[in-house]
């Protein structure tokens, strides 16, 4: 096992890392730094709490000349959580080399941020849309940057913003040396790499459940309406130092926190209908441990590098297995233990099954007196979690990973690190805007060691458990179970379509202030298609989707199709396969 020493960094980020009570390299740390050093293109592929933050970073700071004043690297991030949490970093890492990160994201004023480009911005950290609109507005040049890391880029895919992520990296030098990272590399993701990266070092980090397994999983089986009551009961039982409670909605994050404020228990919420000082606010107090419960969506399943986190509660049954383990994630972190627990009712037991084969593992049934041991023995043994082994910190005795866990590299079949491809096409003019300002908060704290950390900063994001149909939760007492989306309120029953359903798309997304329950209110106003008849809406960047029974679809279109809805003029047509 090599030491930081050992990697070639030099003293001023060596001495940076013992300030910050950094030990050992992590596996995808110790493959990847050395590979960068040496001036090659990476993709690292890796999973939270992995330590990529410092991977990519550290290198980069090496590189960084602090006496030139011009942008020398760029970090294109998904979210704000993730860009100020990466800024932190650096910042520590750089303090001692005097390096000058700066931060450029939505939900802060961008007259503030463009005064500090022009100041001094030798590595600038950003979500892709106010990079676009500071690129825009010729705040941003990026001629000098000569490093470029892509973080978490498969949540930029998701976002819809592939295609900003290329025209920025055609805005700097063609010879640059490109880093991406990413939890799981789909093939969108895998031909940008071709296209914009130079025979790129592949370095693979196994251990599917590296943060699972130091997590003891549990599941409660409870009805809707006896939800809000069962969960005073696991709080009173469980007794936790700090626990994140997950629910699916922003308004349900709402009402829950109303419930267990009604019970006397003292909750903060994190969603992301906040403002962006609000949300500063309650991060500040609940890292601090002035706050012990949290009530969230899924914006703080990638957004929470918190050590003192010691349970995770899924209210709500996250909408995908990769969801459960980024929310479960946010516990046992840096060598510590946690305790993760899962509500579901009777008809979710099918995707609480999902879960366990995509987890590999098995979530027992809770209880205060039995069907799971108790709490003290799993706090000291999180082996007794489903399919946990007692080896699970990482290393054995000798400090070597074992053969299964150690990272796998590959190596394009060429080293001619000189050359590099042809100049990239220009810049051609357009460009987004990512956020709507909105008071800025400051950057705050160093992060913990141990690790990185992937933020959402969307909450409603759809993805489907294999083999399983999703409930959302939010069922009052006396109701039959909701719709997956958004809908206007019915009071009959649900009822399942009959025949195929064709995928029509919407010119209109996020960007233009759309939500699922706009898409389905303009398709039943304006076609007078029955709310139940409307599946699977998903809203994106720049358009949405929506399904409709096929022998409706092209009238739908028809109908709908020039209809505004808050003031956008939609458009529809039919997908094609």
């Amino acid at each position: 096992m090599k030491t930081f020493a050992e990697l070639g960094l030099s003293t001023p980020l060596l001495e940076a890392l013992e300030r910050l009570g950094y030990q050992q390299p992590t596996p995808i740390q110790e493959e990847t730094i050395p590979l960068l050093l040496g001036g090659s293109d990476v993709i690292g592929q890796a999973q939270t709490g992995t330590g990529k933050t410092a991977a990519f970073g550290l290198p980069m700071l090496e590189f960084v000349d602090p006496g030139d004043p011009e942008v020398q690297a760029l970090v294109l991030t998904p979210t704000r959580e993730l860009c100020i949490q990466v800024t932190q970093a650096l910042r520590a890492y750089g303090e001692q080399r005097g390096i000058s990160v700066v931060a450029v994201f939505g939900g802060a004023p961008i007259r503030d941020q463009a005064s500090r480009l022009k100041e001094n911005a030798q590595v600038v950290v950003g979500t892709v849309g106010r990079v676009m609109d500071m690129i825009g507005r010729h705040y941003l040049f990026l001629d000098s940057a000569r490093y470029v890391v892509l973080d978490e880029a498969d949540e930029m895919l998701d976002l819809g913003f592939l295609e900003d992520v290329e025209t920025i990296l055609g805005r700097c030098p063609s010879g640059r040396q490109t880093a991406l990272f990413s939890a799981t590399i789909p093939r969108e993701i895998r031909e940008l790499a071709e296209k914009r990266m130079y025979e790129p070092v592949t370095v693979k980090v196994k251990a599917a459940t590296l943060t699972i397994d130091t997590v003891a999983q549990f599941h409660v089986e409870v009805s809707d309406r006896d939800k809000p009551e069962k969960l005073a009961e696991v709080i009173a039982a469980e007794s936790p130092e700090q626990a994140i409670i997950f629910a699916r909605t922003k308004i349900g994050v709402d009402r829950l926190a109303r419930r267990l404020g009604d019970k006397g228990l003292r909750v903060k919420t994190l969603h992301g209908d906040m403002s962006q000082g609000s949300r500063d606010g309650v991060m500040i107090a609940f890292k601090g441990g002035r706050e012990r419960l949290l009530v969230a969506t899924d914006v703080a399943a990638r957004g929470l590098d918190i050590a003192g986190v010691s349970h995770i509660v899924n209210y709500d049954v996250p909408n995908s297995p990769d969801i459960y383990v980024h929310r479960i994630g946010r516990t046992g972190r840096a060598g510590e233990t946690g305790r993760a627990i899962t509500f579901i009712t009777p008809k979710q037991r099918s995707d609480l099954e999902a879960i366990e084969r995509h987890a590999q593992t098995e979530i027992k049934a809770w209880g205060t007196n039995g069907g799971a041991p108790a709490k003290g023995q799993e706090r000291s043994d999180p082996s007794s979690a489903g399919g946990a082994q007692p080896e699970r910190q990482g290393r054995s005795a000798a400090g070597t990973l074992p053969e299964e866990r150690r990272p796998i590299v590959d190596r394009p079949s060429t080293a001619r690190m000189a050359l590099r491809r042809a100049p990239d096409p220009p810049f051609s003019g357009e460009h987004r805007t990512g956020d709507s300002p909105v008071e800025e908060a400051p950057l705050v704290e160093a992060p913990a060691p141990g690790g990185d950390t992937r933020p959402a900063d969307t909450e409603e994001k759809p993805s489907e458990l294999s083999g399983a149909r999703r409930d959302p939760g939010r069922r009052e007492a006396g109701q039959r179970e909701p719709r997956q989306t958004r809908r206007p309120r019915h009071t009959k029953p649900r009822r399942e379509l009959q025949g195929d359903t064709v995928k029509l798309i919407v010119g209109a997304g996020r960007q233009k202030g759309i939500e699922p329950a706009d898409v389905v209110a303009a398709i039943v106003d304006g076609s007078h298609l029955d709310g139940e008849d409307v599946r699977n809406v998903r809203v994106l960047e720049r358009f949405s989707f929506v399904e409709v029974p096929a022998e409706r679809a092209q009238e739908v279109v028809d109908q709908v199709t020039g209809n505004e809805v808050r003031g956008v003029e939609l458009r529809l047509e039919v997908a094609k396969r």
